[in-house]
C-alpha cells in the first residue's frame, strides 16, 4: 500500500493524493510488486533500499547511495503487539526512512500507529517539502515514543510488585519476566539508535543548518533519557527478581525446617513403642497400666523436644 502525502499551504495541513509528485511523503506498507516498480520510477528509490526497508531483521544504521543521490535512515522503534496468551507484548521493529530528490519514504511491513499522528497533522510543523526537517521530526517522534512506552512498562512493573507484595505467584514472576525482555530490546534498539543519531551529526551527510542541528541534539538528548529510564527500570527488576528469589528461598527453607522437625517429634512415639514391642522382660511391662505408661513416655519426651525446637524458633 502506498499513502501520498502533500502539504497544502492554503489550508496548512497534509492532503492525500494518489499520483508522485516532487516535494511528497510517501508512506510504503508492504507494496505489491507493481507499486514496487512505481516506487523505483516516480520516486527514483533504489530496489537494494526498499528491499532493506522490508527487511524486518535490518539492524538500525545509515546509508548513502550514490547513484541515486538519495539517503536511507534505518531506525528501530517500540511497538506494541500481544502474544499467544492475548497479553501485552512491548517489542522493536526497524523502520527505513529514505530521502530521494522526489520525495521522503518511510517503509515498513506492517502498519505503524505513530505514523498516523503525522498522516493526521498531529505533529505541527511537519512538511515533506523540508525533506531534513521531515526526517529529524519522524527521529525525533520515534525517541519520545519510547518514553512512553517505558512508562507503561514502569506501570505494569509496580503493578506487578504489588500484587507480588500480596501473594508469591508464577503469573506475576512471568510477568516480570516479560517485562524485563521488552526493557533489553528496548536498551539494545536505543543504543543503535543512538549510534545513527550521533553519526549524523558528526558527519552531517544531510547538510543541517543550525535549527535542525538544534533540533538534532534535541532527539539525541530524549534518545539517552530513554536509555537511563530503561536502564534504571531494568536495573530495579533484576534486584525486585532477587530479592523475591531470595524470599522464595527463605520461605522453602523454613517450610522444609518445619518438616523435619514435626517429623522427628513423630519418630519417637515410633521409638518408645518399638522398644515395648520387643519380645523380652521390660520395666512396668506386667503393669495393667503400661500402654498408658508408654503413651506419657512418648508424649513426654515429644513435648521437651518441641520446646527446645520452639526456644531455636525451628517452628
Amino acid at each position: 500500500m502506498l499513502a501520498i502525502y502533500r502539504f497544502d499551504d492554503k489550508t496548512g495541513q497534509l492532503n492525500q493524493q494518489s499520483r508522485i509528485s516532487p516535494g511528497v511523503w510517501i508512506n510504503v506498507v508492504d507494496p505489491t510488486p507493481a507499486e514496487r516498480q512505481q516506487l523505483q520510477d516516480k520516486a527514483k528509490l533504489s530496489e537494494a533500499f526498499l528491499l532493506y526497508g522490508l527487511d524486518p531483521d535490518e539492524g538500525a544504521r545509515y546509508e548513502y547511495d550514490e547513484d541515486n543521490d538519495s539517503h536511507l535512515f534505518i531506525f528501530d522503534m517500540p511497538i506494541v503487539t500481544r502474544d499467544a496468551r492475548k497479553k501485552v507484548v512491548y517489542e522493536t521493529a526497524p523502520l527505513a526512512i529514505i530521502i530521494t530528490n522526489t520525495a521522503v519514504i518511510t517503509i515498513n511491513g506492517e502498519p505503524i500507529p505513530l505514523l498516523s499522528l503525522f498522516a493526521e497533522g498531529k505533529v505541527s510543523n511537519f512538511d515533506p517539502r523540508r525533506q531534513n526537517r521531515s526526517v529529524l521530526q519522524f527521529l525525533y517522534q520515534i525517541s519520545i515514543s519510547y518514553l512512553t512506552y517505558l512508562r507503561d512498562l514502569n506501570k505494569a512493573r509496580e503493578a506487578n510488585e504489588n500484587k507480588l507484595q500480596r501473594s508469591l505467584r508464577n503469573e506475576e514472576l512471568y510477568g516480570l519476566m516479560g517485562i524485563q525482555r521488552s526493557l533489553v530490546y528496548f536498551m539494545m534498539s536505543l543504543r543503535t539508535d543512538r549510534n545513527v543519531l550521533e553519526q549524523l551529526k558528526r558527519s552531517n551527510p544531510l547538510g543541517l543548518d543550525e535549527d535542525d542541528q538544534d533540533f538534532l541534539e534535541d532527539t539525541i538528548i530524549e534518545n539517552q533519557q530513554a536509555i537511563e529510564m530503561a536502564q534504571i527500570s531494568n536495573s530495579i527488576i533484576n534486584e525486585t527478581a532477587d530479592t523475591y528469589s531470595s524470599i522464595i528461598n527463605n520461605n522453602m527453607n523454613g517450610v522444609m525446617k518445619f518438616l523435619t522437625s514435626y517429623s522427628i517429634l513423630l519418630t519417637i512415639p515410633t521409638l518408645v513403642f518399638s522398644f515395648y514391642g520387643m519380645n523380652v522382660h521390660l520395666p512396668l511391662a506386667d503393669m495393667k497400666v503400661s500402654w498408658i505408661i508408654t503413651i506419657a513416655i512418648s508424649v513426654a519426651i515429644a513435648v521437651v523436644l518441641a520446646f527446645q525446637f520452639w526456644r531455636n524458633k525451628f517452628f
